[in-house]
């Protein structure tokens, strides 16, 4: 649903996209590899986890904050941002999980089929966390898209209400 907000408003509601996607490219498709590349051990895939954690509160907090001192589009902006978050932290669930269960099938055996195990139900266990990566990377892309064009989804309007005074319109004429 369209809204006619003002430009500084848009702008203001750009921004918890714009975090959550520095989030997902700093933390996920740079430091991940990297730190894997560095052969830092199992510390390689919690040292992502923890930092984008921290981003993720960030807009927890910000988004409870937004409740009260932002507009209402803004609000719902911060509001969609933090929903992504919860999606992600889904995938660390997951993740979690599966790397929790290859740790146990591990210790019950020797050698270098311990190794392998491992190894092997590790890189499958990231995988829930790097699909959903990708999927917040183009849900964001694309909230960040609708908040430029003065749009909130209508799932998020009906979670959240838009005041009375706030006049929607039929399509942004004015459209980014």
């Amino acid at each position: 649903m369209y809204f006619q907000v003002s430009d500084a408003e848009r702008a203001k509601a750009k921004n918890p996209h714009e975090l959550f996607i520095v989030n997902l490219i700093a933390f996920h498709l740079l430091l991940a590899p990297f730190a894997i590349f560095l052969k830092i051990g199992m510390g390689a895939l919690l040292l992502p986890v923890v930092l984008s954690g921290a981003v993720m509160g960030f807009i927890w907090w910000r988004a409870r904050r937004a409740e009260t001192q932002d507009p209402w589009f803004v609000m719902a902006h911060w509001k969609m941002a933090l929903r992504r978050c919860r999606l992600l932290l889904i995938g660390y669930a997951i993740t979690g999980t599966v790397l929790l269960l290859a740790w146990l099938l591990s210790l019950g055996m020797q050698g270098h089929m311990k190794e392998i195990m491992f190894t092997a139900l590790t890189r499958i266990g990231v995988m829930p966390t790097v699909i959903l990566v990708f999927v917040c990377f183009v849900m964001e892309s694309n909230a960040l898209f609708m908040a430029a064009r003065g749009e909130v989804p209508d799932a998020t309007v009906a979670r959240h209400p838009a005041p009375a005074e706030l006049v929607a319109a039929a399509r942004d004429s004015n459209a980014v």
